[in-house]
């Protein structure tokens, strides 16, 4: 439970650093998130997603083929 607390501690530390913006920034947050390329962002999104199904539908085909065979 000590641990627990102590992570729980450190990551709420870390995720204000994180957030806080320091003095000799001129836009903030607001010029991180400019920065990054939302289609890129999407396209890796849609990647991933892909290729997760596509590993789901591949596992599925073998379950159907060990039942086809199964069963004849």
């Amino acid at each position: 439970m000590k641990f627990l607390n102590q992570a729980k501690r450190f990551g709420a530390v870390v995720a204000l650093g994180a957030l806080a913006t320091p003095a000799f920034a001129a836009g903030g947050i607001g010029d991180i998130f400019a920065a990054v390329d939302l289609t890129t962002v999407a396209a890796f999104v849609i990647a991933t997603g892909v290729l997760i199904v596509g590993v789901a539908m591949a596992f599925k085909g073998i379950d159907l083929s060990k039942r086809a065979v199964r069963k004849a």
